[in-house]
C-alpha cells in the first residue's frame, strides 16, 4: 500500500511518501480502506517526538479516519462494505473507566496514528471496538473525530453547556475551535472567539462566532469582560495554557468552568491561585473523548446541523505540505487528506 511515515523523530523532512507492508488484522481487530483523513496539530507532535510516550518506528500518523471495511473480527454492529470512522482512542476493555464507557480515562489507553499505524495509508487495522458505522458526506466525517469530539467533551460533557452561556474559545481558528463554535451555536450559548489575525477574525465571524476578539489588536481580559457586562464567562475552552491561563482566571465568573486540553503555548504557567479558590473555578484537563461522546457528536455531523470547516483538500502525497501550514500556524479549520 502507499502511505505516508517516518522512520525518526524529526521536522517535515522525516515524513516520506511510498510503498509499506499492507496490515493484517488478528483478534478483535478490523481492516479499513481509508478514504479520507485529516491533518491535526496532534500528528505534528507525533512526528517530532511526543514526550513520556515510545512511538513504535516505522510510524504512520493520521489520528482521524473515514473509510470502507474490508474485514473485520469480534464486532457485531459492523459488517466488511460499511463506512465507519473510529474513535481516537482506545483502553484495555476491563478497568473501571473503560466498563463505564470512559476509555479516554483508562490508564493503558491507546491512541490510532499515535501508539498504532494511522490512517495517512490506504489500509489501516483498528481495534473492532473504536468503530462507528456513518452515513453522509466522506470528507466532512473523515477531517471530524479528534476536533469535534474534544470540543464536545468540553463544552457538553465537562461544561455542561445551555442556553444563554457564554463561551470564551482562546485559538479558535483551529479545528476544536471551530467545532465549539458549531456547538455552542447549536446549544444556544454565546461564543467569544480569540485570534491574532484580522483575516481569521473575518472567517470566525462568518461561521457564527457572536464577538471575535483580535489579540493582537485588543486587550482579552478587557474586551471579554465589556461583552459580558462585567459578569465573566460561564466556560472556556483553552489549549493554549501560556499566557492564556491568567486571562481564562481572570474572565471566568464565579463557579464557572474552565477546560484544557493541550498546551500550545508551554506546559508550565504560574498563576494567581487566590483568584482561582475564591470565585470557586473548576478548572478541567481532558484529552481525546470516549466513543459515547463522538457517537453523540458525530449524529450532527450526519445530518448537517454541524458542518466542518475544510480549508484545504490535499492528496496522500502532499500530507507534508499540511504539517507546514499547522507549523505556521497558518492553520484555519481542518486540512482534509484525500486518500481514495
Amino acid at each position: 500500500m502507499r502511505a505516508i511515515y517516518f522512520n525518526s523523530h524529526g521536522d517535515i523532512d522525516v515524513l516520506k511518501y511510498g510503498e509499506f507492508e499492507d496490515p493484517k488484522i488478528n483478534r478483535g481487530e478490523a481492516l479499513i480502506k481509508v478514504e479520507y483523513s485529516s491533518i491535526n496539530r496532534m500528528d505534528t507532535l507525533i512526528r517530532k517526538g511526543y514526550p513520556g510516550i515510545n512511538i513504535p518506528l516505522p510510524h504512520i500518523p493520521g489520528v482521524d479516519l473515514y473509510g470502507k471495511v474490508i474485514d473485520i473480527d469480534d464486532n457485531s454492529d459492523i459488517s466488511p462494505g460499511d463506512f465507519v470512522i473510529a474513535n481516537t482512542v482506545y483502553g484495555c476493555g476491563h478497568c473501571d473507566f473503560c466498563l463505564q464507557g470512559k476509555e479516554n480515562m483508562c490508564n493503558q489507553w491507546k491512541m490510532i496514528g499515535f501508539h498504532i499505524n494511522g490512517a495517512h495509508a490506504e489500509l489501516i487495522k483498528v481495534p473492532s471496538k473504536t468503530l462507528i458505522k456513518v452515513k453522509g458526506d466522506g470528507e466532512k466525517l473523515g477531517v471530524s473525530p479528534l476536533s469535534l469530539s474534544i470540543a464536545w467533551t468540553s463544552l457538553v460533557t465537562i461544561g455542561k453547556i445551555k442556553k444563554d452561556d457564554f463561551v470564551l474559545i482562546h485559538g479558535a481558528s483551529g479545528g476544536v475551535g471551530m467545532f465549539s463554535i458549531k456547538i455552542a451555536k447549536l446549544f444556544g450559548a454565546k461564543t467569544i472567539a480569540t485570534t491574532r489575525s484580522v483575516e481569521k477574525a473575518k472567517i470566525l465571524k462568518s461561521i457564527g462566532a457572536d464577538y471575535v476578539i483580535v489579540s493582537t489588536e485588543e486587550d482579552v481580559k478587557n474586551r471579554v469582560l465589556e461583552l459580558t457586562n462585567k459578569n465573566g464567562v460561564d466556560i472556556v475552552v483553552d489549549y493554549i495554557i501560556n499566557p492564556t491561563l491568567q486571562t481564562s482566571l481572570d474572565v471566568t465568573k464565579t463557579n464557572g468552568k474552565i477546560v484544557i486540553f493541550g498546551f500550545l503555548g508551554g506546559n508550565t504557567f504560574a498563576i494567581n491561585w487566590q483568584k482561582f479558590y475564591l470565585k470557586h473555578l473548576e478548572i478541567y484537563g481532558t484529552h481525546n473523548s470516549s466513543k459515547l461522546e463522538l457517537k453523540n457528536a458525530i449524529k450532527y455531523v450526519e445530518n448537517g446541523e454541524i458542518e466542518p470547516y475544510i480549508s484545504k483538500t490535499v492528496n496522500l502525497e502532499y500530507v507534508k505540505e499540511g504539517h507546514k501550514i499547522i507549523e505556521n500556524n497558518d492553520i484555519i479549520g481542518k486540512i482534509s487528506v484525500r486518500i481514495k
